[in-house]
């Protein structure tokens, strides 16, 4: 069972979902430590190739009320951490290593609110 689930939410954006998604892949955490699941209101055969042959989770509803997409992915999610990422964000390649070095350290941490400033 993975350490952390990844959720990457879309809603009635593609432009920018396959950079999260791969910002989330392209991680120094060992991949059997995390999984990600996709979570979207849209079909599209690029997208929905890419996490099968990748071996995510492609949640998609297509009439989601009060964001049921989301919760039907925490539903689906069996990390005992939850990270999310929107779909126009990018994880940093340390961000899971981070998170589960920081829970560790700390036994009875319940929350964890990460900022990274990027400069340009």
């Amino acid at each position: 069972m993975p350490y952390i689930s990844v959720i990457i939410t879309a809603y009635n954006r593609k432009q920018f979902l396959l950079d999260a998604i791969k910002s989330a892949l392209n991680q120094t955490l060992n991949r059997t430590e995390y999984e990600i699941l996709v979570a979207k209101n849209f079909k599209d055969d690029n997208i929905d190739n890419y996490l099968y042959k990748n071996g995510m989770k492609n949640i998609t509803i297509f009439k989601s009320i009060n964001n049921g997409y989301i919760a039907e992915a925490v539903k689906q999610s069996s990390g005992e951490i939850i990270s999310f990422l929107n779909d126009d964000d990018l994880f940093l390649p340390s961000k899971l290593e981070n998170v589960q070095r920081i829970f560790n350290k700390y036994e009875n941490l319940g929350y964890l609110k990460m900022l990274h400033m990027v400069k340009r």
